[in-house]
């Protein structure tokens, strides 16, 4: 059964859809893509795309050290920001404060009727191109439209799953087999697409998801400035450590984005995670792939769950988007999010 949400907290597949496809005027709704399962990906654009002809590779821009023969943003009006969410089908939380981002933009208001002025203006600085729910098949089997107040347990049993003998199919032993054998799942969790596969660890030079795919085109065709991933945990939230592949210059600025988010968040009470992860992963992860296909700087943000262990409102989680996505359009406006090469 699905838990009963304020009217603000959109966060499911046909939510999410009959939202979009009701509300857009001034934004775009687009189908970018399908899942493993056939489901349909939406994409929502803000802003006039800037169509700047491809001549040269990212790789061959960067090692010409004229990276910008590439990204061409000093050709723009404005800069590119990207943002998805639900790579991992339980970690909506991202998806409904974009769904009040995308009501700000066409209303004036976000979906508790609130104005923000400031987050409002910093956005019609930028195009904005937006995938709520990039993972729509996880989603799909994921009951609940939030895990605000939920126990551990029903946490594990929608993102991660149950294997046929009962036993729980835990984080991080899952990453030990993909895909996962989808026939030998009771539960099949909301991290995987319909083939069993964790997009946040695909084959990226093999056989691809069809999820990865859209959204490495979206990135190639737009070129985007920065790249935010919205996940989501059962701790508290914050920006996750620097992307594998990012130069000291772009892990500055991750950092810096992170210290101003941190500062803001905590003006208003939210309670963010105030430890900056500087240490990189050695290991890369999808956003690497969306760099290397981009040149963008990849951020990637950990919501709250506001599971019962570390109890948050679903209004904290929204305000909580609100300001990472202000905090990050007021950086990039200031310096386009260079120099990051």
């Amino acid at each position: 059964m699905a838990k009963n949400v304020p009217e603000w907290w959109i966060s499911s597949n046909e939510a999410v859809k009959e939202y979009l496809y009701r509300v857009a005027s001034k934004g775009k709704v687009s189908v970018a893509g399908h899942s493993a399962g056939g489901r349909e990906i939406l994409m929502y654009e803000y802003g006039e795309k800037e169509e700047l002809p491809q001549k040269v590779s990212f790789s061959s821009a960067y090692a010409a050290k004229k990276p910008e023969l590439y990204t061409r943003a000093s050709e723009r009006k404005k800069p590119v920001l990207f943002i998805y969410a639900a790579i991992h089908g339980a970690e909506i939380e991202g998806c409904a404060a974009l769904m009040n981002l995308v009501n700000l933009l066409e209303k004036g208001y976000d979906l508790l009727g609130r104005e923000n002025e400031a987050l409002l203006s910093l956005a019609k600085q930028y195009r904005l191109v937006m995938v709520p729910l990039s993972q729509p098949d996880g989603r799909a089997r994921f009951k609940l439209d939030a895990l605000q107040g939920e126990s551990l347990e029903t946490f594990q049993f929608y993102a991660h799953g149950i294997w046929k003998d009962g036993r729980p199919c835990t984080y991080p032993g899952h990453k030990e087999i993909m895909p996962l054998p989808v026939s030998e799942m009771k539960q099949l969790g909301a991290y995987f697409n319909d083939n069993g596969v964790n997009c946040q660890h695909d084959d990226f030079f093999g056989d691809m998801q069809p999820e990865v795919r859209t959204l490495v085109d979206i990135v190639h065709a737009e070129r985007p400035d920065c790249i935010l991933s919205c996940h989501s945990c059962e701790a508290e939230p914050g920006m996750s450590c620097p992307a594998f592949s990012t130069t000291p210059a772009a892990d500055m600025m991750t950092i810096q984005i992170s210290n101003l988010t941190i500062t803001h968040q905590t003006a208003c009470n939210l309670r963010p995670y105030c430890n900056i992860n500087i240490k990189k992963h050695n290991y890369f992860l999808l956003q690497d792939i969306l760099y290397f296909a981009s040149g963008a700087l990849p951020l990637m943000y950990e919501f709250q769950h506001g599971c019962d262990n570390f109890p948050y409102t679903l209004q904290e989680i929204i305000d909580t988007g609100l300001i990472l996505f202000e905090e990050i359009m007021r950086f990039g406006a200031k310096n386009k999010f260079m120099p990051r090469f």
